[in-house]
Order: C-alpha cells, then sequence, then structure tokens
C-alpha cells in the first residue's frame, strides 16, 4: 500500500484487495481505519453483475418468498408492474438519485401521494439490497387529508339486521368482531369447538388465484374467539362459515349500503369499528389487541385514532367549561 501527496495537497491511497487494485482518494492523510472503512464502502458498492432494475427487483421478491407473506408478494409485483419501461430496463447500478426522482415525479402526475410513497418503498427497498451505499433523498408529494366515513352503532346494526338469515350474517358478524377477511374465509365449522371458534388460516390471493395459506397473517393472528351463544349456534345450524368468494363480502355491504341509504365504506371498516367500538367501552388496549389479532399497538391504534382524538376533545371541553366559565 502506498500513500503519495498530490499536488493539489489531496493523498492517493494506491492498495490490492483481493486481486484488485483500489485507488482512494483523501483531502487529508488518511489513518489505516479511515483507509480500510472507504475501502470496504468501495467494495461494497461494486456491481455484482450487470442487470436491469427489473430483474434484480424479481430476484429481490424471490429471495423473499419464504419469510413474507403472499399478500406483500403480490404488492411487490403490482408496484414492479407500475414503473416506467425505462426505468425498470435501466441497468441497477446506472440508477443515480436523480433517476429515481425522475420516476417518482413522473408517477406522481397521475397517482395519489400515498400510492407515490409505497411504490418509492419499493424501489428504495430493492436499491438497498444491492446498492447500499446509494443515498436517496427522493422528494415525495405531501398527504392529501382525506375523511372516511366512520359507521355508527345504529349502521351497524341496520346492516346486521338486514343480513340475518342469509349467507352473509355469520361473516357480518365475525366482521364486527375484528376478524379480517381473509380469516373468515379460510374459516370451517371444524374450527368451532363449542363456543371457541379458532382462528389459525387465511385465504390469500397469490398468482392470480384464491388459496389458504395454513398460517394467519401475523403470529398474532393466531387466537380463539369466544362467541355469544347465538353466533354459535346460527354457525353449528348451518353448517359452515362462509362458501362464498372474497370479494362477495365487499359487493354485499355495498349492495346493503345503497339499500339503507349508508354512506359507502369498505367490509375490512368492520373490523376498524370493532377496535373504535372496544375502546369506546374502556376495554384495555392489551385485550383489543388480542381479540383481534393485532401485532402491535400502534398498528391498532391507527385504526380508532379519531375516536381518541373525539374523546380528547370532549375532556378538553369539559376542563375548559370549568375552569375558564
Amino acid at each position: 500500500m502506498g500513500i503519495d501527496r498530490l499536488p493539489s495537497g489531496s493523498y492517493r491511497v494506491r492498495k490490492m484487495c483481493k486481486g484488485k487494485n483500489y485507488t482512494l482518494v483523501f483531502d487529508h492523510k488518511p489513518s489505516d481505519r479511515e483507509i480500510t472503512i472507504r475501502l470496504a464502502d468501495m467494495m461494497q458498492d461494486e456491481p455484482h453483475g450487470k442487470g436491469s432494475f427489473d430483474s434484480f427487483a424479481r430476484e429481490y421478491i424471490d429471495n423473499r418468498r419464504a419469510v413474507i407473506s403472499p399478500a406483500t408478494i403480490r404488492t411487490y409485483n403490482i408496484k414492479l408492474n407500475q414503473l416506467s419501461v425505462w426505468f425498470r430496463s435501466k441497468d441497477l447500478y446506472d440508477i443515480s438519485s436523480q433517476d429515481v426522482q425522475k420516476e417518482i415525479n413522473d408517477f406522481s402526475a397521475s397517482h395519489a401521494p400515498k400510492t407515490v410513497k409505497t411504490l418509492h418503498g419499493f424501489i428504495s427497498s430493492v436499491l438497498a439490497a444491492y446498492r447500499p451505499n446509494l443515498a436517496l433523498r427522493t422528494k415525495l408529494p405531501q398527504n392529501i387529508a382525506t375523511e372516511k366515513y366512520e359507521p355508527s352503532n345504529r349502521d351497524i346494526k341496520r346492516i346486521l339486521e338486514e343480513v340475518k338469515g342469509t349467507d352473509y350474517s355469520i361473516p357480518f358478524q365475525l366482521g364486527v368482531l375484528g376478524c379480517r377477511r381473509g380469516e373468515i374465509c379460510a374459516l370451517s365449522i371444524d374450527d368451532l369447538k363449542g363456543n371457541e371458534l379458532w382462528i389459525h388460516r387465511s385465504m390469500v390471493y397469490l398468482d392470480g388465484k384464491w388459496i389458504i395459506k395454513e398460517t394467519p397473517k401475523t403470529e398474532a393472528s393466531n387466537r380463539i374467539l369466544n362467541l355469544p351463544d347465538a353466533l354459535a349456534r346460527e354457525i353449528t345450524a348451518k353448517g359452515y362459515i362462509y362458501n362464498n368468494h372474497p370479494n362477495a363480502l365487499n359487493k354485499a355491504i355495498h349492495r346493503i349500503q345503497d339499500k339503507l341509504g349508508i354512506p359507502s365504506f369498505k367490509f375490512h371498516t368492520l373490523r376498524s369499528y370493532f377496535a373504535s367500538y372496544a375502546h369506546s367501552l374502556g376495554i384495555p388496549d392489551v385485550d383489543i389487541m388480542s381479540i383481534g389479532g393485532w401485532k402491535s399497538d400502534s398498528i391498532m391504534k391507527s385504526v380508532y385514532r379519531k375516536s381518541i382524538e373525539e374523546s380528547k376533545k370532549k375532556s378538553m371541553n369539559i376542563i375548559t367549561d370549568n375552569l375558564l366559565s
């Protein structure tokens, strides 16, 4: 290894590693530790072989099939297909932060900020795996605040009354008790033991078809629900829980909303309603998490943040009414 002082005042280091010569330039005389760190960074950022972003992204997805959910795999593939042909065909080791910014700018012109951010998250994850030293400072669009409709207790009771005696009665009640659509569709009569409903599988959409995944969405999703007597008897009498297509649940709830004059919301919102309603009753967060199968309280609380804010407003009004009136 040699260190030379250049006419510019910089220091040049020539070093061989694994049969290859490297040249490092510093603005000061480097220590052995600085040289080792700089060399490691340079070697790590070297291309491991030519290939388009598309080919590396597909390798990235395939390498994670065994450890991430089918839903996440599906999302990754959707994000990859949303990228422009120009970006997907560009050599991954030629991509600059400016290229990423251009792709995001073009995509932002016709997509919502949330969609743009998830696409950027996918791009940055792939680049982080193969180009860990590429620093991205992408400017992303601001989120647009949207107000989603929160169903009232009366809305839910009217919907449950409307589906009584139909094939949607059981799945809608389970939705109100915090079950996910995929969990409901994967249940069989054998999962009901007395009043206990064992949730341990999930139906997911993978490679163009719906399949039963023998594990739930998360470890916390593996749980037992204690059902009310009436619902347990209804399931036993029918002999099954739900035998229709998963998408039929959303179509059914929208059809009922139109009929009853209730603002539109998805079937999954029943699960959010469960968390919000349980919170309003004073049920401890740890119990809400356990019943609903949430992995963390931050995810769970996001579904009833509006309820929390309303509670805070009421509390603040009580305080100000007493202190300032």
